[in-house]
């Protein structure tokens, strides 16, 4: 009988459930937040994907999405577990698990978030470090108040400063005066700007355009910084130069100075203060004393790559080299506490801490502003931008800290662990949230990296790291292959997580590898070569896959060439697409959705099976209306369920079901062809809308979607048509 999830699929519905984790993924399924990690899809999506191909046609989906379920005889596999995400959802269902992924910090992110704990071991094993380091870590942290009080510094602020190639003047690299505000300024519209005469902390507003220095008396435009955009303007003898110019006469990345900081008093008040003489004793008691450690952090060069290059511009040459003398003093001594755990486990989970940590510690973190989380991890940009304005955040941390050790343990580690004992369900309905709980197995399981299904059935989740297009699993013993594959030339993981990687290393002393880089990565700039590498993940996918298997995974791309990649791809490998459902992908209001001209805020989930089943071939056309018709469906039923629709999105579900059709054409070349060129009939629409009228106009108001979608129908139609002379396509 055919899978659920061949012929129906709750997308709509699915997508009101996404959209409200979105907002917190963290807190509805922290397991998947013990590290790090890109693109992570959504756990409710993932466990309606699997339940979709587990269940029958006539099973009733939302029974079973909110009750028990065990699915032991049936073998699930992650080709690219990256997060985990599949993983945890196909434990909770009772699922046998296999997961892969190339990529080391993956496999160890994902060993310690699915590895069996005793909490209360756990526990004790922080107080250890609590006792032992964490005083340590607070004294480079201590400062006096203006009275002479003792007072732990929260946040210290720095601005990379750069000498005038004109004039040799030291220029402070402010974007703007104002360096704290809050993170919603309309609620909340106080602020603090600096004096650029004395250097002295003013209350002001986050709009200001005028502030009179309460010390010396200087007025000054807060908005104003000497760097706009890549430039630079000199204080004293007025040049402007380009930095990215200027650092190519620079030996190493720019210095940096502290210029004020913010402060928790012992009765638990915050105060913003300038620097004062104790900061500067302390200071250089920490430059004497990292002298003694320096030696003791490895000297591993960064790699140039994609997501690389930008920092090596700056003259970043080695990963060490990212952080100040006081956060690698303090990360050479949590390294070295940590480094001490006799339990292997709890080595691992706390190494996966400390690197987490150190994502909000660094020269590249910023301060996001008060009312929320205050430091800005390196990440939000999903790539490594050089930051002129960073922050110095406590790296033990207080009660009152943001990405702090202490904190991500409270908030990562045993929310985890709570979350892994009884895993629940978001509700949704009438606009409230609630959850769900006892309706599924715990996600503690013994983990091991060798596949044994008939043995052990699911007993234990199959972790392993390595190539995925060549695997150690027996040939046609996997019911079904759930997974998110990477983007071809966009984030490249492995860039990305050498970071990780190089700190990771030292404390568990896995590879004598320096990078997580390989050759066999899919990952590439080039859609020729990553389409070759995923068919080979998708090839090996189609050996292990049972005759009646299901081959599904999330997926969207903004340009034609994403699309013909994963195509090829999937037809090469010897599948085909039976379905393609729209789903809530990300939080709309993420950065990188934020920055995109065109923001895609949904995901296609693709439904494939093996060529040879049972699935018709050879027409001489693709019924283009019935195309249409079927996406403006899709969007109606969005709609229906109050999820936006933007340009992008509309084009997404246009294309998935082309994808459908396309395998019905006479050969591959023909397929390809075809989808190319309707790629890029959309993508000519899209331009003309967003310069003719803007993207806005369709995006805020969901009455004028589906009329968006019409005229795209009609343009496309219009296009096909005018091209093969008012005929249908040969």
């Amino acid at each position: 009988m055919p899978r659920l999830i061949e012929n129906d699929f709750p997308y709509a519905r699915l997508s009101v459930i996404a959209e409200a984790e979105s907002w917190r993924k963290e807190v509805h399924r922290p397991v998947y937040y013990i590290h790090k990690w890109w693109a992570r899809r959504l756990g409710s999506v993932f466990r309606g994907i699997l339940l979709g191909a587990c269940l029958d046609e006539k099973e009733d989906f939302w029974k079973c999405f909110y009750g028990k379920n065990d699915f032991a005889k049936t073998v699930i596999f992650d080709p690219f577990m990256g997060s985990g995400v599949t993983i945890g959802e196909a434990i909770k269902l009772g699922c046998t698990t296999l997961g892969q992924d190339i990529n080391p910090v993956s496999y160890l992110a994902c060993r310690a978030a699915f590895t069996k704990y005793d909490p209360s071991e756990v526990v004790a094993t922080y107080q250890l470090l609590e006792h032992t380091v964490g005083p340590k870590l607070l004294n480079y942290f201590e400062t006096r108040t203006e009275e002479g009080s003792r007072a732990t510094v929260l946040y210290y602020f720095l601005v990379k400063v750069v000498s005038c190639p004109q004039c040799d003047e030291q220029i402070d690299l402010f974007k703007s005066r104002i360096f704290s505000k809050n993170a919603v300024p309309r609620k909340d519209p106080s602020a603090r700007a600096l004096c650029p005469s004395c250097g002295a902390v003013n209350a002001t507003l986050y709009d200001a355009d005028y502030v009179k220095c309460s010390d010396c008396g200087t007025t000054y435009n807060p908005q104003q910084g000497n760097i706009k955009g890549a430039k630079v303007e000199c204080d004293k003898c007025g040049h402007t130069f380009r930095l990215v110019e200027r650092m190519k006469s620079i030996r190493g990345p720019l210095g940096y100075r502290r210029y004020a900081k913010m402060i928790l008093t012992t009765d638990g008040q915050k105060r913003y203060a300038s620097m004062n003489a104790f900061d500067d004793a302390l200071l250089e008691d920490i430059a004497q004393e990292f002298t003694s450690i320096r030696s003791s952090f490895p000297q591993i060069e960064i790699t140039p790559g994609y997501n690389t290059n930008q920092i090596l511009k700056h003259n970043y040459r080695f990963w060490h080299e990212l952080f100040s003398d006081r956060q690698l003093l303090c990360i050479h001594h949590l390294r070295e506490a940590i480094r001490q755990i006799d339990h292997a486990d709890h080595r691992l989970l706390f190494a996966c801490l400390f690197s987490g940590v150190l994502e909000f510690n660094n020269l590249f973190a910023s301060f996001k502003g008060e009312g929320t989380g205050a430091v800005r991890h390196m990440f939000s940009h999903h790539v490594l931008k050089p930051e002129v304005m960073p922050i110095e955040a406590n790296v033990w941390g207080t009660s009152k800290s943001s990405g702090s050790f202490s904190t991500l343990f409270r908030s990562r580690i045993l929310n985890a662990l709570a979350y892994k004992a009884d895993p629940t369900e978001l509700y949704v309905t009438s606009g409230k949230n609630s959850k769900v709980g006892g309706i599924n197995r715990p996600l503690a399981i013994p983990v091991s990296n060798e596949f044994a299904l008939s043995n052990n059935g699911n007993d234990a989740v199959y972790l392993t790291q390595g190539d995925s297009s060549r695997t150690s699993i027996p040939a046609r013993s996997v019911d079904i292959i759930v997974t998110d594959p990477p983007f071809f030339d966009n984030v490249h993981y492995s860039q990305l997580a050498d970071f990780f990687f190089y700190w990771l290393n030292q404390l568990l002393d896995y590879s004598k590898a320096e990078t997580t880089r390989r050759k066999d990565e899919v990952q590439d700039t080039s859609s020729v070569l990553f389409a070759n590498k995923l068919t080979s993940v998708f090839s090996e996918c189609h050996r292990v896959l049972k005759h009646t298997g299901l081959l599904v995974f999330s997926y969207h791309h903004a340009r034609h060439e994403g699309w013909t990649c994963v195509h090829r791809a999937i037809r090469h490998a010897g599948f085909v697409c039976k379905q393609a459902y729209p789903i809530k992908a990300e939080m709309s209001v993420s950065t990188p959705l934020k920055q995109a001209k065109t923001p895609i805020h949904l995901d296609l989930i693709l439904v494939c099976g093996k060529e040879n089943n049972g699935i018709a071939h050879h027409v001489a056309n693709v019924d283009i209306t019935h195309v249409l018709r079927s996406a403006e469906d899709q969007i109606r039923a969005l709609k229906s369920a109050n999820i936006s629709v933007s340009l992008g999105d509309a084009k997404v579900i246009l294309m998935g079901r082309f994808l459908c059709e396309a395998h019905r054409l006479w050969n591959l070349d023909k397929e390809e062809t075809f989808l190319a060129d309707i790629e890029r009939h959309i993508d000519d629409y899209v331009a003309d809308v967003i310069k003719v009228q803007g993207e806005a106009l369709y995006t805020q108001d969901p009455s004028e979607q589906l009329v968006l979608f019409e005229e795209m129908a009609k343009y496309l139609t219009h296009r096909e048509n005018s091209e093969q002379g008012g005929k249908s396509r040969p």
